[in-house]
């Protein structure tokens, strides 16, 4: 597989960025608005959002397949299907949390330390264990949308995929 990176560079650079700036979000977004908690909403509503982005810019490589446009589009997503599976659960566990936190500091406002329940901790470890699959499959994935046989006419390439059925 030939990976043209010059051609599409600036996806792939802007689905790294997003994966770069989810990380930071999970690294230091907890570190970072222990005490406000207009702070830990913003942090939370752009990390979410960044992963809604993140899911756009695959919809949007899809869509701008040759493949797609011929109207086999399975050929691609049997090769993303790990990254659909990951970017869904990562999401709702990630808006979980979110809301877990967001509501464990509106049920004690005075107190300046907030002590999470345990069930929030395993939830925490768990969305951290996802996002390490969640990286990798959205890496793999934009390196796979990358693919020049999808981008350009391989009509051949093409017919062989779907004569594989």
């Amino acid at each position: 597989m030939k990976l043209t990176f010059r051609r599409y560079s600036w996806l792939l650079a802007l689905q790294l960025a997003l994966l770069v700036a989810d990380l930071f979000f999970n690294a230091f977004g907890s570190w970072l608005s222990r005490e406000k908690l207009q702070t830990a909403i913003f942090f939370f509503i752009v990390q979410d959002a960044f992963i809604i982005v993140e899911y756009l810019l695959f919809t949007l490589a899809l869509h701008s397949t040759c493949v797609y446009q011929v109207g086999a589009s399975h050929i691609i997503l049997r090769n993303c299907k790990l990254f659909l599976f990951s970017i869904t659960v990562y999401f709702l566990l990630s808006a979980s949390q979110h809301s877990w936190i967001v509501y464990q500091y509106r049920l004690s406002p005075s107190e300046s330390t907030h002590q999470w329940p345990l069930a929030l901790y395993a939830l925490a470890v768990f969305q951290r264990l996802m996002s390490v699959f969640y990286y990798y499959t959205s890496k793999s994935t934009a390196l796979i949308m990358a693919d020049p046989r999808y981008k350009e006419e391989h009509l051949d390439w093409i017919a062989e995929q779907l004569g594989d059925k």
